[in-house]
Formats: C-alpha cells, structure tokens, sequence
C-alpha cells in the first residue's frame, strides 16, 4: 500500500512539476543551470559509483540498529549489505547532485543525518577536501561499514558521531557551532524531521543550505515539508519530489518551486 501511494504522490509531481527553463528568478536560474542542469562524471564520482557496485554485491550480513521509521522494503534486523545500498543509499543521480551543491556553493561545515554506508557522505566529502563533513550515524555496525569505504576512498574529512540522533545531534552542534550546510536523511518521520530542522537553524547562517531526503515519503513526511516551508526563515525551496532545498537567505522572496529532475 506504502509503495502505491509513493507511486500516486510521484504521478502528481510529475503533473505539477515545472520544467527547468520555466525559472525566471534569478537564484533559482542560477541554481538550475549552474548545478540542477549540469552532468558530472569525474573521478571522484566514479571512484564512489564503483565502490557502490560492489556493495550492491555483498553477501555479509550485518544487525541494524534502526532508531527512525525504518525500512518499507525490508524491516529485518539482520539485512545484507546489498540490500542496504540497493534501498537506502541514494542513487548516483543525486548522490552527483549533493556533489555539483557542495561544489558550487562551497559551504565549509556539512552536517549529514543518516550515514548508512556512507555514499551520500562520500559525495559530500569528495567535492571539497577542504570542507568539514560531520555525520550521524545510529546504528553501529552500518557506521563501521561506512569508515571501512571511506578509507577505501581515502577520504579524510569525515567524522562520524555514532548514536540516537535525538542524544548526539545538540551536543555536537554545540561544538561545530555553525552549520553551511545540512543533509537531513534520518528517522523520516514528522516531528523529528521538523525538531531536527529546528535544532540546525539554531547554528545557521544566512547562506546556510538545508537537503532533506524522502520529503514525499509518507504522509507525514509530507506534512514535515510543509511545516518547513512555511517556516518563518524559510525563503526559497525546491521540491525535486525525492530530495527537497531549502535556502533562507533573507534577500530572497519567499517562493515555493517543484522542479522536475
């Protein structure tokens, strides 16, 4: 039921989404060609795809610690790892898109909730070595997985902070003490997702980038997004139905786009 409602909610993003040379704002105009039109097929991606694919193939199993919504596809507390990558990574797609963001607009303090195996983090951290990537990760033995490919990428900006979000997300951001940019990708559920929302734009500053991942997801989710938009320090967000942007930099209008990607 979970899976055709997904189905019905992405049939009227399609219906309502507008095409990308329909922007005539001049922030969104630069977002949409500079970074949503654009390709990237470098090394870096390439290195993340090919570690993918072999995750995609492992047999080991590992337990999962699962504090947030859970799996709609496989709720088993003991998943293989290709299982994991094939349904909770995201795809290259907007693994690339998290890349040419970070790329383009350079934010220096990358917060990610939900490490997984850590290919959305890798893209993250492979766009800028000079960028500081903090992410949060609740289930032990997926965060062990996670440091185990970043190595294999020898990648060396990441940290990773192992635990219930709701006990390690305000400490940290404590000590980071100012956020460019956050990946929200954990729990998926409607207060969380909003808490965690509040939570950051505590250590937020104007040029700050929110991504949340799954926004149509359920209902709930779906209801999350909505609060968020409405948000009072909300000005400008982009509903890519898998992926929603939100940028608060007050010289923008307050504008809701959906954009098909």
């Amino acid at each position: 039921m979970k899976a055709l409602q997904l189905i019905l909610r992405y049939i009227k993003y399609v219906f309502t989404a507008k095409g990308k040379h329909t922007a005539q704002a001049p922030f969104l105009y630069e977002f949409i060609t500079e970074v949503l039109s654009e390709s990237t097929d470098d090394e870096n991606c390439n290195s993340i795809e090919s570690l993918r694919k072999k995750l995609c193939q492992s047999e080991k199993e590992i337990q999962i610690t699962d504090f947030g919504a859970g799996s709609t596809i496989n709720n088993s507390k003991i998943r293989k790892i290709k299982d994991i990558a094939k349904n909770s990574a995201k795809n290259a797609k907007f693994g690339k898109l998290l890349y040419r963001i970070i790329q383009f607009y350079k934010p220096k303090n990358i917060l990610e909730l939900g490490t997984s195996l850590g290919i959305s983090t890798s893209y993250l951290a492979k766009a800028d070595a000079n960028a500081n990537v903090f992410t949060f990760e609740g289930c032990p033995a997926t965060a062990t997985i996670a440091q185990e490919n970043f190595d294999k990428l020898n990648i060396k900006n990441i940290s990773i902070i192992l635990g219930n979000f709701n006990l390690t997300l305000a400490n940290k951001l404590k000590k980071i003490l100012t956020i460019d940019l956050a990946f929200i990708d954990g729990n998926h559920q409607e207060k969380p997702t909003i808490d965690y929302f509040e939570q950051c734009l505590k250590y937020a500053n104007n040029n700050t980038i929110f991504i949340f991942d799954d926004i149509h997801w359920s209902k709930r989710m779906e209801n999350a997004w909505n609060h968020i938009k409405e948000h009072e320090r909300t000005t400008l967000t982009i509903d890519l139905f898998f992926v929603g942007i939100v940028f608060i930099k007050s010289e923008l209008s307050k504008e809701n786009f959906t954009i098909r990607f």
